[in-house]
């Protein structure tokens, strides 16, 4: 019987091990893709993209994306907007913290994020809530 023990314990340890294994090989999955000002809403480049990214079981998330590109999409999918989680920044919730509680939450597979630009500290917030939720982030910055 104290070897049935001793087993019992062996292959908790082992499974707690691998599971803290696991959560420390997960890795920040954030990129940033810069595009041209005036080219922000950029059907060609970006339809395709979201479309990829739209085949996820769990959500898609887009904050404070150009009207036209929402427009473009409804056209293009001839569907509304149902499959998409869309986040509009406020004074009282920024774009940035609603990329971040997006990501942790792990709700969303993938998190786009539209900005004017991020600091280093920032973009850093983003990498460590993309581990946290096991989420991609996908930031478009116009130049």
């Amino acid at each position: 019987m104290n070897q049935a023990l001793v087993q019992q314990d062996l292959l908790t340890h082992e499974a707690h091990h691998s599971h803290n294994a696991t959560e420390d090989k997960r890795e920040a999955n954030v990129t940033e893709i810069i595009i041209a000002k005036n080219k922000a809403d950029s059907v060609q480049m970006l339809l395709p993209m979201l479309t990829k990214l739209n085949q996820e079981k769990r959500w898609l998330a887009w904050i404070d994306p150009p009207i036209e590109l929402l427009k473009r999409w409804k056209q293009e999918r001839q569907a509304d907007l149902e499959e998409i989680m869309l986040l509009r920044s406020n004074e009282h919730s920024s774009a940035q913290d609603l990329c971040e509680k997006a990501m942790a939450a792990g709700t969303c597979h993938a998190v786009i994020l539209w900005t004017q630009g991020l600091s280093n500290e920032a973009f850093e917030r983003l990498e460590h809530a993309s581990i946290e939720g096991d989420s991609h982030g996908i930031v478009l910055r116009s130049r």
